[in-house]
């Protein structure tokens, strides 16, 4: 056996675990099992609290385009809505879900601005008494648009004078993580690989497209407490990145925020 490669040491747990335990090829029964089959697993949506509002929001319909004008009128006329909020309602709008460990640059808003890049991107929230009225509400925003260039062909971005959609990111379609190599795309010399070669194969390759379909949406349920500090209730699977995030764009101390995580209705990574 050549010198780099470790030799596996049979007996290393053999001071820590039975002769005969073997879990490969048996059934484990899942420590939760119970609780799902029975309904009484609990999930951030089983929360509930008295006068709790509820919030939804009116999304984009196109794919690039700048916003000419977002009409409320309606929708503030809407029984049971109580508020409506728009980018200028949001302390610090843009934002990147991993800016904490230092990816950057903050590339996304929370609610959209002067235009809109990509269909379904949130651009009103519509705050009411019931869930039937702030869906009502938002599907009574209106909002103009003019429509853009849109970018849906990977190939189509690469190419030499493709429409920029992101402004954040400069003259083109990608960005680097500076600083994080591990992270980096990086090209070697292709002609001299091709050409050193004793075959080779060219074909296009395309995956299919994915998408995290969790029967449980994401959501989360809020609670205002004294001190002005907020109990949050989420499914999400990273409750730090949640609670950070959500101070930095509500522009609050951390310690004003309490995260409350739980049974997570699938994920993915998604939430």
């Amino acid at each position: 056996m050549p010198a780099h490669f470790a030799e596996i040491d049979t007996g290393f747990f053999s001071t820590e675990r039975e002769a005969d335990f073997h879990v490969i090829g048996t059934a484990a029964p899942r420590s939760d099992a119970r609780g799902h089959v029975t309904g009484q697993t609990r999930y951030f949506e089983d929360v509930s609290y008295p006068g709790m509002l509820h919030l939804k929001m009116h999304r984009s319909d196109r794919h690039h385009a700048l916003i000419t004008d977002v009409d409320t009128t309606e929708a503030e006329a809407t029984p049971g809505v109580k508020r409506i909020l728009t980018y200028r309602d949001v302390p610090n709008n843009w934002y990147t879900i991993l800016r904490l460990i230092g990816v950057e640059p903050d590339d996304e808003p929370v609610l959209a601005e002067d235009r809109v890049l990509y269909a379904g991107e949130p651009i009103v929230a519509v705050v009411a008494e019931t869930e039937a009225a702030a869906l009502l509400g938002a599907s009574r925003v209106r909002v103009a648009y003019e429509d853009l260039p849109a970018v849906l062909d990977v190939d189509e971005a690469l190419q030499p004078g493709a429409p920029v959609v992101n402004p954040k990111h400069g003259d083109k379609n990608y960005f680097t993580y500076e600083g994080h190599n591990c992270r980096r795309i990086r090209f070697g010399d292709i002609e001299k690989g091709f050409a050193q070669a004793d075959r080779i194969y060219e074909h296009t390759y395309q995956s299919s497209p994915i998408e995290h379909a969790p029967l449980e949406p994401t959501g989360c349920i809020v609670k205002p407490e004294g001190n002005g500090r907020l109990l949050i209730h989420s499914d999400t699977q990273a409750c730090y990145f949640t609670l950070d995030n959500t101070a930095l764009t509500l522009g609050v101390p951390f310690n004003r925020l309490r995260v409350v995580g739980g049974t997570v209705g699938g994920g993915f990574g998604g939430k």
